[in-house]
């Protein structure tokens, strides 16, 4: 028999969580007639019962495939496909009363919150992102306190730019979708306290943060600290993120199964003493569980945490009910479990991310520690941390390479600094916690703490600046990572059946890669685009094939903000070095493709004046339009998905003539 059907009996759950899975993604990717799949859904019950009381082999085969195809239709049917729900209209600045639903967060120049509004004019109440200036700003304010505001919510957009990060999906997943700026004399904080659970837990949280704030003075420390032990990421700095992010550290700032594992652990050493007697251990399973789920409450309650949790304590159970844990079955069981709770957890990036780092680990680890056999305990310490780094890279490379276009090259090293730093950081912490009663060892305990923590931020921020460090613009389509994948489970299971049909299935994958890879470099010879971006300073892109201008007002008075949306989009087209130019600086110059003088520039076959070019830096949103040229010497440019801005060309000007097509602006440039 097949090493692959004689493990999947033993783990059913990975069959069943992989079918509503699939039935999941039809749902969502494909419009289905529930009509229809009701129907299907009929006639599959009416074969289960026809062929039940049958028990011949070929008749069980027939109930397992419509079994399997029952789970999938409950997928498609289980997820409710939310309509677009119409949003609130602010016309004017409003009075609302609001809840501060979590601590306030020092920003570089303002607090950041999220508050729950309503007033007469909300069907319910509304979250919205709060930012408040800095300028007399009330530090008293807290979680649970009960404030009134007068403002204007307006809608969170996204700046526009190609290729951006979607804040905006991810702040609406948290059913966030106004923002709202408050000065002083916008706000004023009543006596009233608002008692919820979710901000008793934050309450918590808040003072624990604000012990550590009494011990440990160095921001940068202290937001580390927070992060690794409560989940408490809000005071980060950006320049901190990125360099834990470019030395493949990014995941120990989220508390997750790492953090999750070592309360774990830290808890079965601490009462273990509960397992004695004959209900010893289900009296220990319940505590354990109780304190996990008390830790996931703090820290935020996450779905990086609840995932952990959930498979921890799928864990605690089946060792209570003393019976072997299979760990594969438990890690799709509470996958299974999440979904149900929420269908849309599946396309959160930390939830792909982490159950594809954990199976690399414990499919792909084992094998790879047993290549070398190392007796030496510290040697033996080092390969055990490269194997699971190796082996956790494996499994995630393709996602990490098609959401952030780049890869750790020093991954494994950086491992060897934040693993064993981290693990010191979460048990001397929670002693720290423990015994904070006590001044002085609390104060001795903060500062070996700190000290810990800057350390490790040393190293890293070394390792940061290694040359080499990261690779970046690196750009996947779906397409290839599906076939990256494909290779990656072809190979795990060539070693673990010894089939030589998955090594061809492996080296198949390997030539569609390659084939996709130059189908999409072919593309890049024909690409042909003006871009408009959203930005402070006039920038427009310039793009025939891989050559590339980017036309601005200022060169000098470019921010680093700008100059990175640019190179982002010169990435992920694969462009040349991009060409920039001073419009203000430039009497007459001919670049080939490009012309500009005095009054004008032509790019192609399309010529705009530049003083219309100049009028664009006043656009408040980004327009992209794309060159098609024609036989004429005109070109149709088209302006794709963005409303607003119709008069960018301005109808009253004669050389341009604007229509609106499908909610598009098609605009011939003569």
């Amino acid at each position: 028999m097949p090493a692959t059907q004689s493990i999947l009996p033993k783990i059913p759950f990975i069959r069943i969580t992989g079918l509503f899975l699939i039935g999941i993604l039809l749902n969502h990717y494909l419009s289905l007639d529930a009509k229809l799949v009701a129907i299907l859904c009929t006639l599959l019950i009416s074969a289960l019962i026809f062929f039940w009381a049958n028990s011949s082999y070929s008749t069980i085969r027939i109930q397992n495939f419509l079994i399997s195809v029952g789970i999938v239709c409950i997928g498609i049917f289980y997820p409710v496909k939310v309509k677009e729900r119409p949003l609130p209209s602010f016309e004017r600045k409003d009075y609302f009363m609001a809840e501060v639903c979590q601590k306030p967060a020092e920003k570089a120049r303002t607090y950041q919150t999220v508050l729950l509004i309503q007033n007469k004019l909300l069907p319910k109440p509304e979250k919205v992102m709060a930012y408040f200036s800095k300028e007399k700003f009330d530090s008293t304010l807290s979680t649970g306190d009960q404030i009134i505001i007068l403002a204007k919510p307006q809608i969170i957009k996204n700046m526009g730019n190609p290729f951006e990060f979607d804040y905006q999906s991810m702040i609406q997943a948290r059913n966030i979708w106004f923002s709202v700026y408050l000065t002083n004399g916008n706000y004023l904080k009543t006596r009233y306290k608002v008692h919820r659970v979710i901000y008793t837990a934050e309450q918590v949280r808040d003072k624990l943060i604000s012990i550590l704030t009494k011990v440990i003075h160095e921001k940068e420390e202290r937001s580390v600290i927070s992060a690794l032990t409560l989940g408490y990421r809000a005071e980060i700095g950006q320049d901190t993120m990125d360099y834990f992010a470019s030395t493949g550290a990014m995941h120990v700032l989220s508390v997750s199964g790492l953090h999750v594992g070592l309360i774990y652990f830290i808890l079965g050493l601490l009462l273990s003493f509960l397992k004695r007697g004959k209900t010893g251990k289900a009296i220990f399973a319940c505590v354990m569980i109780l304190f996990l789920w008390i830790y996931a409450f703090i820290s935020g309650f996450s779905p990086s945490v609840q995932r952990a949790t959930v498979m921890f304590s799928f864990v605690i159970i089946g060792n209570g009910l003393r019976r072997p844990v299979n760990i594969y079955n438990t890690l799709m069981a509470s996958a299974l479990l999440l979904m149900l709770l929420n269908p849309d957890v599946i396309f959160d990036i930390g939830f792909q991310l982490s159950y594809l780092a954990v199976f690399g680990i414990i499919l792909i680890q084992p094998a790879l520690y047993k290549l070398i056999d190392v007796t030496n305990p510290v040697a033996k310490w080092i390969w055990s941390l490269t194997t699971v780094s190796v082996a956790a890279q494996l499994t995630t490379f393709p996602l990490g390479l098609f959401y952030f276009n780049q890869f750790p090259n020093l991954f494994w090293l950086s491992n060897f600094i934040v693993i064993p730093a981290t693990t010191l950081i979460i048990w001397l912490t929670l002693v720290f916690f423990s015994v904070c009663p006590i001044p002085g060892l609390a104060l001795i305990l903060g500062i070996v703490i700190e000290k810990i923590t800057h350390w490790m931020l040393v190293v890293l921020k070394f390792l940061d600046s290694l040359p080499y460090a990261v690779s970046q613009g690196i750009v996947l389509s779906q397409t290839q990572v599906f076939i990256l994948f494909s290779g990656i489970i072809a190979i795990i299971l060539f070693f673990t059946s010894k089939r030589k049909g998955w090594l061809l299935s492996f080296l198949v994958a390997i030539l569609l890669f390659q084939l996709s890879n130059f189908y999409e470099k072919s593309k890049v010879f024909n690409q042909r685009e003006i871009i408009v971006y959203n930005s402070k300073s006039m920038m427009i892109h310039l793009v025939n094939g891989r050559t590339n201008y980017l036309i601005t007002n200022d060169v000098q008075n470019l921010s680093e903000n700008e100059i990175s949306t640019f190179e982002k989009v010169r990435n992920h087209l694969e462009l040349n070095p991009t060409q920039i130019i001073s419009l203000d600086q430039s009497c007459k110059s001919e670049y080939g493709d490009l012309v500009i003088n005095k009054n004008q520039l032509k790019f192609i076959n399309a010529t705009i004046s530049s003083g219309s070019v100049r009028e664009m830096k006043k656009i408040s949103e980004l327009i992209t339009l794309k060159i098609q040229a024609t036989d004429s010497n005109t070109a149709t440019i088209e302006k794709n998905i963005y409303t607003g801005n119709s008069d960018l060309f301005g109808e009253s000007k004669p050389e341009y003539f604007c229509t609106k097509l499908n909610g598009a602006f098609l605009c011939q440039i003569k």
